[in-house]
């Protein structure tokens, strides 16, 4: 899938928009975050803000079931005032476990609709699966060995080291970056304008240049950070579709 032209119509509604951007910083699956979509959605139908406020402390009632909890706090945020951020900000410093994400969207939107209501042009938010910090996106990327081969001492500090170079040229920063065999996986934040397909594959051919020994092939999402066995899956599609290829091609997902 080429993510390419996806990611260049976002920041064009990002440059319209006057860059002004709110950016989700916790990492949160899409699941979850849908799941809490279709339930603000629904709590808004009948929402009674005067009962909502009362039966906050519901929060805090060992008796009280996940999944009325889940209701509840959809529906403190989706009333927007500040004593519903109070009671949001306080629950999300000791949630029960399992609604941490949960807290953390509902404490967002809350917080999103009381400066809708205060402010002429409230800000974007922007939430992806791998969250960010400040005006820059976080990003998973993977890169796969050109002989299938593991990565020795000196192919692997290559490779970090243009990887590193790469994310430094566009004001990025690298968070982290491992070889497990056949593989390279990294990811980091990346400026909300920046288009990181074209500088990946320039990061491939400069590593490659110095001994890298890399596919051309590479992943790149900002869903969430892909498991070993899922990046093998990829490169057996990879393998299949070039077979009978004299060169690689480029590939995003």
């Amino acid at each position: 899938m080429d993510f390419s032209g996806t990611f260049e119509d976002f920041q064009k509604v990002v440059r319209e928009n006057g860059g002004e951007i709110q950016v989700m910083e916790r990492e949160v699956s899409l699941d979850t975050q849908m799941a809490y979509m279709r339930m603000s959605k629904e709590v808004k139908k009948e929402l009674r803000p005067e009962l909502v406020s009362s039966g906050k402390y519901e929060l805090w009632d060992e008796n009280a079931s996940k999944q009325s909890k889940r209701k509840r706090l959809a529906a403190l945020a989706s009333i927007g005032t500040p004593d519903a951020i109070r009671t949001l900000q306080s629950y999300y410093e000791n949630p029960d476990k399992g609604l941490e994400d949960w807290t953390y969207l509902a404490l967002q939107e809350c917080k999103l609709i009381f400066q809708a209501s205060m402010l002429d042009h409230p800000p974007m938010f922007i939430s992806t699966g791998l969250g960010g910090r400040g005006q820059k996106l976080r990003f998973f990327g993977a890169f796969f060995s050109k002989d299938g081969r593991d990565f020795d001492q000196t192919r692997q500090h290559v490779i970090s080291g243009e990887v590193e170079y790469m994310f430094e040229k566009f004001n990025g920063k690298l968070e982290f970056i491992a070889f497990s065999g056949q593989f390279v996986t990294f990811w980091g934040l990346v400026p909300i304008d920046v288009s990181l397909n074209e500088k990946v594959k320039m990061a491939i051919e400069e590593a490659n240049l110095l001994g890298g020994g890399l596919r051309r092939d590479f992943v790149l999402t900002n869903v969430k950070k892909l498991t070993f066995f899922e990046l093998g899956e990829i490169l057996k599609k990879i393998e299949k579709r070039n077979v009978g290829n004299s060169a690689d091609q480029s590939s995003l997902q």
